[in-house]
């Protein structure tokens, strides 16, 4: 019989607020971390105020010390404080998986890595030359860069991979990790993503006129006019639940929820459109709830990856009818990116970690700045209860990448 793979704990810092207690209260009072204007002083290409949804006041300091930040990025920054915290919450350590922490490892997913790190390294080689580029800034140019940080720092000595899937890439870490714990080659994950915003990912978007002009994240409705940039970082504590349930003592920590379902489909036809037929996006669904052995009728909740542009969440509206049909406006459905924006490679981990509260409350998130119905779409302004055990979690990038996970409340 497969192992069941289990959700212990996460550490999450983003826009909405740091730490798992604070996170899951903005999000439940609809909160959004979007900040008109927020970017630069809020003049963009153009005098355009630029809107995201950033962390102007973040300080890892008070989690981490002073110790070795200085060497660390703002990429690696946040993944080693979301780690911090989820391995506080969880009560896991190095030591505790493993003689030597070779039972503990990291799978991250991000979409650019240290971005910041990368353009200003090259920059520097190009118009100072190559014998004057500083030697220590070169390891935080590798897209790997924040999964080894973070592995150095918390002494992770087990499996420590970086996944790159585009908008999908959190989720596809997610379902990595599972996947190498079944297979017996670790004992705990950290799993999930991270994302940083810099000058070169926020004004590379508004060139290429893919981000929300007016400054508002509208996911699922007619006047969407793209997606607000945020930026974070969110890890889950997966285990084995036969390991999970030996841990006891000040370690223990219960289940949230079980993995039980995932699938992926790639469909792409250009470089950053999405397929509006949705075929890619139903098939992961559909990939996702017969793996997990859930028919339409288990899905609680949906935790769409609808970020506000038009033709992706168009695409993700027909995946759903296709996949749903009648049963659609009946479910409870979530679009959290309203609230903490686009983060890209992180996108995916944000959205599971809201599914895993979800499932674990029996209560869809609401979407932030909802106003008006949307057709046949049960998306609220306020908390939706739900009385089935799965949740849906959706990502989809316009790369041809697409992700869907199931995850069901935990009962023993």
């Amino acid at each position: 019989m497969p192992e069941r793979i289990v959700i212990t704990g996460a550490g999450v810092v983003s826009s909405l607020g740091s730490g798992l207690e604070e996170f899951e209260r903005a999000l439940y009072q609809g909160a959004s971390g979007i900040r008109a204007g927020g970017w630069g002083g809020g003049e963009g290409e153009g005098g355009h105020p630029i809107a995201v949804a950033d962390m102007p006041d973040f300080a890892p300091e008070q989690w981490l010390g002073n110790k070795g930040l200085r060497v660390l990025d703002r990429s690696a920054r946040l993944l080693c404080v979301a780690a911090h915290l989820a391995l506080k919450g969880s009560g896991l350590s190095a030591g505790e998986s493993g003689d030597d922490g070779t039972g503990l490892g990291m799978i991250c997913g991000t979409m650019f890595g240290g971005l910041h790190s990368i353009v200003s390294f090259d920059w520097s080689g190009l118009t100072d030359g190559p014998s004057y580029v500083n030697p220590m800034e070169f390891p935080n140019t590798v897209i790997n860069s924040p999964a080894g940080q973070a592995a150095i720092k918390f002494k992770l000595r087990g499996i420590n991979s970086t996944v790159c899937a585009g908008l999908a890439s959190g989720l596809y870490a997610i379902h990595y990790g599972a996947e190498a714990l079944r297979l017996g080659r670790a004992r705990a994950l950290l799993a999930g993503g991270v994302e940083e915003l810099c000058e070169e990912s926020v004004l590379g978007f508004r060139k290429a006129e893919v981000t929300s002009a007016s400054g508002c994240a509208r996911p699922f409705r007619k006047d969407g006019d793209g997606p607000v940039l945020g930026e974070g970082s969110a890890l889950l504590v997966l285990e084995c639940a036969a390991t999970a349930a030996g841990r006891g003592g000040a370690s223990a920590a219960p289940p949230w929820a079980e993995i039980t379902g995932f699938g992926l489909a790639h469909d792409a036809r250009h470089i950053n459109a999405y397929d509006v037929s949705g075929r890619g996006a139903a098939a992961a669904m559909e990939q996702a709830m017969m793996a997990a052995g859930a028919g339409p009728e288990r899905i609680g909740c949906i935790i769409a990856g609808a970020s506000g542009s038009r033709a992706g969440d168009a695409m993700e509206a027909r995946a759903l009818e296709h996949v749903f049909q009648r049963r659609l406006p009946e479910i409870p459905v979530s679009a959290p990116k309203a609230a903490f924006g686009e983060v890209m490679g992180a996108s995916g981990a944000l959205c599971a970690l809201a599914g895993a509260i979800a499932v674990r409350k029996g209560l869809a998130p609401p979407t932030a700045g909802v106003d008006r119905p949307i057709d046949g779409l049960r998306l609220a302004a306020t908390p939706q209860s739900f009385e089935q055990d799965c949740v849906l979690v959706n990502a989809f990038s316009c790369d041809g990448n697409n992700a869907a996970l199931v995850l069901r409340r935990w009962t023993g």
